[in-house]
């Protein structure tokens, strides 16, 4: 007879709904009718985009890093989860590279919200510099690298689950086509057009994490081998 499904494994699926909720929620008190600036963008654009309501854009940020602190710490939940997985049913090396990367990126992730909120205390197009900076600093975080460091933990659960047939087959075979995707999406650090891939990896790679947090979830917190026992709630 199984014991109660350890909630904990549901942390891979609020870290995708929390970061959306970062994406959506804030674009309620957002400035409207300005062009969204981003680390490309020209000075003219980026400083529209600060002037247009400042007020509106001081809680649009703190809301925007707020949500994705959240978002952060739920991945940094999910990650010992992925670990004990690929420790199981793939190697003791590979689940060690799973736990730094995994690691790695939702602390990225808590700087870019971190960075992010700094911004909302700029107002000023009198510090357009500092504003582009912060900008960038919280793009270089919470953008390609996130990215790419969160598909090396695609590529060794997924290879450990397509090996294993622990989990379905679709999400150990989307797991390595996004992990590639997210890994290469780090190219978009010297190559403006690699941005494109920076959005595949990450939110096609929110539906993986939602596929793997569900299935362990009803496992029990992850598949079990014969005689195994279930993974630490």
């Amino acid at each position: 007879m199984s014991g109660p499904r350890p909630a904990g494994a549901l942390t891979g699926a609020l870290y995708p709904v929390l970061f959306v909720a970062s994406l959506v929620v804030p674009a309620v008190s957002a400035p409207s009718g300005q062009p969204l600036a981003t680390p490309y963008s020209d000075d003219d654009v980026v400083r529209r985009f600060l002037a247009a309501d400042p007020d509106a854009l001081h809680r649009s940020l703190q809301l925007s890093g707020l949500l994705q602190l959240l978002s952060a710490l739920a991945l940094l939940s999910f990650v010992p989860r992925l670990t004990a997985f690929t420790g199981r049913f793939g190697t003791e090396s590979r689940a060690g590279l799973v736990r730094a990367a995994g690691t790695a990126s939702a602390v990225l992730l808590a700087l870019s919200a971190s960075t992010s909120w700094v911004l909302s205390m700029v107002h000023s197009t009198a510090e357009l510099a500092l504003s582009r900076a912060l900008m960038d600093l919280t793009f270089i975080t919470g953008a390609a690298p996130a990215v790419g460091t969160l598909g090396l933990v695609l590529w060794q659960v997924s290879r450990a689950a397509l090996v294993s047939r622990a989990l379905p087959s679709w999400v150990a075979r989307s797991g390595l086509v996004l992990a590639v995707a997210s890994l290469l999406s780090l190219l978009s650090l010297v190559a403006e057009p690699a941005t494109l891939l920076i959005p595949v990896g990450r939110y096609l790679g929110f539906v993986w994490f939602v596929a793997v947090s569900v299935t362990l979830w009803r496992r029990d917190g992850g598949a079990r081998p014969a005689g195994g026992t279930s993974l630490p709630a």
